[in-house]
């Protein structure tokens, strides 16, 4: 395993089909690039998570959303919109992936988990591979993620082909609201989180069936 303080370092082994560690604004993640199905299975392999669970990821900008989703024109229209309204930010939106999306990332679903981070080497990274990024808290599953690089567990740690632990550093706090986005400003809030319901009801967004 190798301290990637380099992001252009971590971008090779993300190039490489690697894992890595690295810092979002609220936690640690562990991410691979969306395209190679060995490196999401080793994802898998070193959280110990069911393969039933779809994996979260961050994109660059609406261009990568574009590139890995197929969207009706309500649904695209409610996407700009949410991504002007809430990104960089902590909502994640829920959306029909392409047919080449691995089902290992969408859990069989038919869909992909997408958010532009403000972390600026998140963002870097998914810039950097020319893709979006799996983006799931670095922890081994059924334990809390942390801020703290330090309280990392050490078998995840072994299981990574590299870690970035330079600044800025995580800051905690509450994750990402994720909703499923049905168009016409219809959706279904999946979890709660730091944009809260009222926020997306400010906007004209209202729950599916109320």
């Amino acid at each position: 395993m190798l301290e990637l303080n380099d992001v252009e370092k971590a971008i090779s082994v993300l190039q490489d089909e690697g894992i890595i560690i690295y810092p979002t604004e609220t936690f640690y993640g562990i991410g691979c690039k969306i395209s190679s199905e060995k490196a999401i299975s080793s994802i898998f392999q070193a959280k110990k998570r069911l393969l039933a669970l779809p994996l979260p990821t961050i994109v660059s900008d609406l261009e990568q959303v574009c590139a890995c989703t197929q969207l009706s024109k309500a649904m695209q229209s409610d996407v700009e919109e949410l991504a002007h309204l809430f990104w960089a930010g902590p909502l994640t939106l829920l959306l029909p992936a392409k047919k080449y999306i691995s089902t290992l990332l969408t859990g069989g679903t038919g869909k992909i988990a997408v958010r532009l981070s403000s972390h600026p080497i998140a963002v870097a990274l998914a810039k950097g591979i020319g893709e979006p990024i799996v983006s799931s808290s670095a922890n081994i599953s059924g334990k809390n993620p942390t801020a703290c690089f330090e309280e990392l567990d050490d078998e995840l740690l072994k299981r990574v082909d590299g870690y970035i632990n330079s600044a800025p550093k995580p800051k905690g706090g509450q994750a990402s609201t994720i909703i499923d986005v049905l168009g016409d400003k219809k959706i279904k809030i999946l979890r709660s989180g730091a944009i809260s319901l009222e926020q997306l009801q400010e906007k004209g967004y209202h729950l599916a069936g109320a």
